[in-house]
C-alpha cells in the first residue's frame, strides 16, 4: 500500500509534459492547415516536376496577358471617374451651380459615404452570382452611365445625389476585383498582381490632369455646353465603352473559361486546390 501511494499508475496521473504536449497540441491544432489528400488530375500526374513547373509558368503567364491589362484599365478608369470633379471645378462647376461655402467640399466627400456601404454586400451578391466576367463590367456600364450624367446637373442638391450613386455604384470594383484576382492566383502570386492593378490610380493620377485639360480647352462652349460638362460626358463614354469590351475579354473562373486548354484548366484549378487546401475559389451559388 505505501509503495502503491509513492509510485501511483501512470493511468489515472499523467506527468506533466505529457499534460503540457497535450495541452500543446489542442491550443494549436486550430491552426494546422488541412492537407489535401486528393489525387492530382491523370493529365498532370504523369509530369515530371520540372515540366510541371515550366507547364505552370507558361500557364501564369497567359493568365496575365488576359487578365491585368483589362482590370488596370479599368481600375484607371475607376479613379479618374471618381475624381474628375476637381477637373470640373476648375473648369466652371462651382461656379455654374453656384455652390457656397462647403457645399463643393459635400459633394466631394459624399460619394465615399455610398463606397463604404456598398462594399461588403456587393462582394457577397458577387460571390452568390458567381459570374465576374459579366458583373465587373456590368457595374462599370452603369458607373459610365452615372459619371457622364453628372454632365447634366443643374443645382447642389442634384450634384449631391449623382456623386452619392457614383461611389454606391463604384463600390463594387476594386473589392470585386480582388475575389476575381483570387479565383486565379496562389497567395504568393497575387500579392504582387494586386499591387500593379492598384498602380493604376498612379497612372490615372499622371494622366487625368492631361486629359482633362484637353478636353476643357478644346471644348468649352461647344454645342452650347460648359467644359466641365463635356469632361464628364466624354470620360463617362470611355468608360462604357471599356465596359462593353471587357464583356469579351474577363473570363469567369478556370473551370468555365475556354480560351486554356484542357491540360491548363485542370492545371489552373489543381494548383489553386494545392494552394488553399480545399475547394473554395471561384464557387459562387450561381455558378454550376
Amino acid at each position: 500500500m505505501a509503495d502503491d501511494a509513492k509510485h501511483p499508475d501512470s493511468t489515472t496521473a499523467p506527468d506533466s509534459a505529457s499534460i503540457s504536449s497535450s495541452s500543446s497540441r489542442h491550443l494549436f491544432s486550430p491552426l494546422i492547415r488541412p492537407q489535401n489528400h486528393k489525387q492530382s488530375p491523370e493529365s498532370l500526374g504523369h509530369l515530371p516536376p520540372y515540366e510541371r513547373l515550366n507547364l505552370e509558368a507558361l500557364l501564369v503567364r497567359k493568365i496575365d496577358l488576359r487578365l491585368l491589362p483589362m482590370v488596370i484599365l479599368m481600375y484607371i478608369l475607376n479613379y479618374l471617374d471618381r475624381n474628375n470633379i476637381a477637373a470640373a471645378r476648375l473648369a466652371g462647376l462651382e461656379s455654374d451651380l453656384s455652390l457656397t461655402g462647403t457645399q463643393y467640399l459635400t459633394a466631394l466627400s459624399i460619394l465615399f459615404v455610398g463606397y463604404i456601404l456598398m462594399q461588403i454586400p456587393s462582394n457577397l451578391f458577387l460571390n452568390k452570382v458567381g459570374k465576374p466576367a459579366i458583373y465587373l463590367p456590368g457595374v462599370m456600364v452603369v458607373w459610365g452611365i452615372v459619371s457622364g450624367a453628372t454632365a447634366g446637373v443643374k443645382s447642389y442638391g442634384e450634384l449631391v445625389v449623382v456623386r452619392f450613386i457614383l461611389g454606391f455604384v463604384e463600390a463594387a470594383y476594386f473589392p470585386g476585383c480582388l475575389f476575381f484576382l483570387s479565383s486565379w492566383y496562389t497567395r504568393k502570386e497575387l500579392g504582387f498582381r494586386t499591387a500593379i492593378m492598384f498602380s493604376g490610380s498612379l497612372l490615372s493620377g499622371a494622366f487625368s490632369g492631361l486629359i482633362s485639360a484637353g478636353i476643357t480647352h478644346g471644348l468649352d462652349g461647344a454645342r452650347g455646353l460648359s467644359a466641365w460638362r463635356w469632361l464628364f460626358i466624354i470620360e463617362g463614354a470611355i468608360t462604357v465603352v471599356v465596359a462593353l469590351a471587357a464583356f469579351w475579354v474577363l473570363p469567369n473562373f478556370p473551370t468555365t473559361t475556354g480560351w486554356l486548354t484542357e491540360q491548363e484548366r485542370e492545371l489552373a484549378v489543381w494548383r489553386l486546390q494545392e494552394d488553399i487546401g480545399e475547394e473554395d475559389f471561384g464557387v459562387g451559388e450561381g455558378q454550376e
